[in-house]
């Protein structure tokens, strides 16, 4: 099998393509595969997952068209001292993030805690962190503004990257308001609209109560803050914010389809208009008075009176009697409209 004019795929956080196989050699990818990546770049990859504290978010560099929100790189890319604060600075660069690094890093998507920045890491010799791309490290960006910009996502031409090649856990929901159900932003059956699902890798660390019901809320792009998670449709049991999950398990709320979990949210806040301010000035104008000020309130005795519109000196509009035109002029008091 020949190598020539072909290019390995890429391991540095650059999202590589997966060479096509050799017609009538089922294992061809496989072999290419290995021919071109050396065994010490495979053992030493990192793997990693972008999230905000809602969601998760595509990266940059993404390495699979149909999840594009996982990468990878070299160990040897990483400056030493190889730390949690240098694999951070490092992650920040390739993703094309500005500034100082506003993030945390958990080693393992079931992490429930971030890694110290300090923390040495163990990169080299057997199993380590972000080794598998199943369970890859976490970067969670917490920064609005940086959050913004990853959610432009990457211009990786989708066609040019291989599939997850991995089958999906799923967490499956209903969504209510309090007077009943309705349709979900995630629905997946035409029949049954308010069945909704997330995957458990969208659901960003650490995985808790409050980390689902946040990612639910962003799914559904629900504006009301009165919500509440049930562990499943009937409703008996709530699942409280500071409950762990174990998203890799076969037992966490969701995770059948026939039993799924309930979100329920109150009605949309409605926006109230403003009440007017109230006015101090209430007093009773002369005909021949100075001119109100903006906000004074003008009374009159419902006589009908024929009047002009003039600017005033401060250029807000104003009007006199007929009778008190030629003064106001010869005083250069108003200019008429």
């Amino acid at each position: 099998m020949s190598n020539s004019g072909r290019e390995p795929p890429q391991l540095d956080g650059r999202g590589g393509n997966e060479l096509a196989p050799e017609a009538g050699h089922p294992y061809s990818t496989v072999i290419f595969r290995l021919s071109f990546c050396p065994r010490s770049d495979i053992e030493n990859t990192v793997y990693y997952r972008l999230y905000t504290k809602n969601n998760p978010v595509e990266s940059k560099n993404p390495i699979y068209s149909n999840d594009r929100c996982i990468s990878r790189i070299l160990v040897k890319s990483v400056a030493p001292p190889r730390n949690i604060g240098s694999l951070k600075k490092h992650l920040w660069k390739i993703e094309d993030l500005d500034g100082t690094p506003t993030n945390t890093l958990y080693l393992s998507l079931s992490e429930k805690a971030p890694a110290n920045d300090l923390t040495h890491l163990q990169l080299k010799g057997g199993p380590s962190p972000g080794s598998s791309e199943l369970d890859p490290m976490a970067l969670v960006v917490e920064s609005p503004k940086l959050r913004k910009k990853l959610a432009a996502g990457s211009k990786v031409d989708s066609k040019t990257l291989p599939e997850w090649p991995h089958e999906h856990r799923y967490v499956y929901y209903r969504v209510y308001e309090e007077a009943g159900e309705v349709s979900s932003k995630t629905s997946f059956d035409e029949t049954d609209l308010s069945l909704g699902r997330v995957t458990g890798l969208s659901v960003p660390p650490p995985h808790s109560g409050a980390s689902l019901e946040a990612c639910l809320i962003q799914a559904e792009k629900i504006p009301s803050q009165n919500v509440k998670l049930f562990k499943d449709d009937g409703g008996e049991n709530i699942l409280n914010h500071n409950e762990v999950l174990d998203l890799f398990s076969d037992n966490y709320p969701g995770v059948l389809l026939d039993d799924p979990i309930a979100i329920v949210h109150g009605p949309k806040k409605q926006e109230h208009a403003s009440e007017p301010e109230p006015h101090s000035f209430s007093k009773r104008l002369r005909a021949n008075q100075d001119s109100a000020r903006q906000g004074e309130i003008f009374q009159t005795d419902g006589i009908l009176t024929r009047k002009r519109y003039y600017m005033d000196a401060w250029r807000k509009q104003a009007f006199i009697s007929k009778d008190m035109y030629e003064t106001a002029l010869s005083k250069d008091l108003c200019t008429f409209i």
